[in-house]
């Protein structure tokens, strides 16, 4: 192992001869680490906020040394470089600002040089679909069954489903607009509305 200058040396029939210039390798020990990446997975969709606000979204992976240990795991997206860890557990933060398809990838170097690239993991960036609950407004006292509505709008798709929580327990979905649920309060006190959109 180590690093070698090679060079060539051409001579014609009448002596004439010229050295190129060295092109300089290096030679690794041992055998190539693995590596993969663990999170997000393949074909999953990465939901994100890419304006005004650009979600951030963390990128895992597992990487095993076969000669030495691990001295780095560089990520990729598309082929430009996400950044370097070099302590387990290696993850990089990733903040696409643009929504499509991307290919995510890690480079392990182990502490001898010997360097591999994971297969790729292929994920789409969408946008999230938007909800805000309509009634009963924010502070307000209910005394009965009451009935909450919600709004919800898609920037890349439409609306299949609003499901709402009280406190986190569902209440049920509604699939149609002007999407709504009864509500029907068991005790006193202060109680959290919710709603999740599904395009």
């Amino acid at each position: 192992p180590g690093t070698y200058a090679l060079r060539a040396v051409a001579r014609d029939n009448l002596g004439n001869q010229t050295t190129s210039a060295a092109v300089s390798v290096s030679v690794n020990s041992g055998t190539a680490p693995t590596v993969s990446v663990t999170a997000p997975t393949a074909a999953s969709n990465v939901s994100v906020s890419v304006a005004p606000t650009n979600t951030v979204t963390t990128i895992t992976a597992t990487a095993t040394a076969n000669t030495g240990t691990i001295a780095s795991v560089q990520f990729f997206a598309n082929g430009v470089s996400l950044g370097t860890d070099n302590a387990f557990p290696y993850a990089a933060s990733w903040t696409p600002t643009a929504l499509g398809s991307y290919a995510l990838t890690a480079l392990a170097t182990d502490t001898v040089g010997n360097q591999t690239t994971s297969a790729a993991v292929c994920v789409s960036v969408v946008s999230p679909p938007s909800v805000e609950i309509t009634a009963p407004a924010a502070g307000a006292a209910v005394s009965s069954t009451t009935t909450i509505t919600a709004s919800a709008t898609s920037a890349i798709g439409s609306i299949a489903s609003v499901e709402f929580f009280v406190n986190g327990t569902s209440l049920g979905t509604d699939t149609t607009t002007p999407y709504s649920i009864s509500w029907s309060p068991t005790a006193s006190g202060t109680a959290t509305i919710t709603a999740r959109a599904t395009d």
